[in-house]
């Protein structure tokens, strides 16, 4: 149905996931990200959501601290800060955060707490390693267990049930578009990776369960990929710049990344079998969706093919624009 509003909009965004949101010196480290997200964002951040709290605007992209670290650990987290001209348009600019309580968080049901920013296709574009510099950055603050960033839809905050559709269209289009709200499937994600993208983030047990650095760096030559410490864990950079996975033709099918194929291959047993439901759009309606739990296991297997044919999807790395000094960290491995 038509509305007044902005839907969905194409972005770069990156998903952490990371354990203790409610202890106070990881809150401090979530501010401090969202600082270091707001110094490349600038007066472009619009609104400020919060659980149980009306939306509020906010004057030339300021927001307090505060906002992230005054909660006390029985109580959870939800900060959502957007960039739309209306309260309600999904935005270009969008840094969400999602914690859980302290008693939450005792009990592995629960999954685990979210992170997630993003900036415009363009900007990552004209800005090298600035996104990549940010993504490793809130990674080693927040300790995380897992992480991904690339391509993916930005719904609006206030209606994403009626934009899903866009999201899932959006994904028949793009192999590299990540589908599903992060926050959502954290429930999913305490121990375990979501999916490979540009950058993709494990800890130092999903690294030591897929044979250590020297294992990747085997799968995963140097000119193509790029090594960050986080701890003992690592974020590894697939490629220059994100891979959207479009079709070469108007209306052919999306391509798979090679570079994506064969880091998939390398992460396989870190990944989450399920998420259960991938997509939750509103009730009743017939738009195609990822709505049932086999739909979702196929969209997170895309990446997987026959390992007679792996071998010339690790060819075709070798035609991909290599890494530059100018697109990779000082710090790599």
């Amino acid at each position: 149905m038509p509305h007044d509003y902005i839907g969905a909009v194409l972005v770069i965004r990156a998903a952490l996931f990371f354990p203790h949101a409610a202890d106070p010196a990881v809150r401090n480290e979530i501010a401090q990200c969202f600082e270091a997200y707001s110094a490349v964002a600038g007066d472009r951040l619009t609104w400020l959501w919060q659980d149980g709290k009306r939306e509020m605007a906010l004057k030339n992209g300021k927001l307090d601290p505060k906002v992230f670290t005054v909660g006390k650990p029985n109580e959870g987290l939800g900060v959502y800060v957007t960039s739309g001209e209306k309260a309600i348009d999904a935005s270009f600019w969008e840094f969400r955060v999602s914690g859980l309580t302290a008693r939450q968080e005792q009990h592995p049901d629960y999954g685990t707490n979210a992170l997630t920013f993003s900036m415009p296709v363009l900007h990552v574009a004209e800005h090298p390693a600035v996104f990549q510099q940010l993504f490793v950055e809130c990674a080693r603050r927040l300790k995380v267990s897992s992480g991904y960033a690339g391509y993916a839809a930005n719904l609006s905050y206030a209606q994403p049930e009626p934009n899903t559709p866009t999201e899932y269209w959006l994904s028949t289009r793009f192999s590299g578009l990540d589908v599903g709200d992060p926050i959502q499937n954290a429930l999913h994600l305490r121990d375990k990776l979501k999916t490979v993208s540009w950058l993709t983030a494990i800890n130092q047990q999903m690294l030591e369960k897929v044979g250590g650095i020297a294992a990747l760096r085997n799968e995963l030559p140097r000119d193509w990929f790029a090594f960050y410490d986080l701890d003992g864990g690592v974020a590894i950079q697939a490629g220059p710049r994100p891979e959207s996975g479009a079709s070469v033709e108007e209306k052919g099918a999306p391509v798979l990344p090679a570079n994506y194929v064969i880091a998939n291959h390398a992460l396989k047993d870190v990944r989450v079998d399920s998420l259960w439901q991938l997509q939750i759009g509103l009730g009743g309606t017939q738009a195609a969706l990822y709505k049932s739990p086999a739909a979702g296991d196929r969209w997170l297997r895309r990446y997987d093919v026959p390992s007679d044919q792996l071998l010339a999807y690790k060819a075709a790395v070798l035609d991909l624009p290599v890494l530059t000094p100018e697109s990779v960290l000082a710090d790599r491995l």
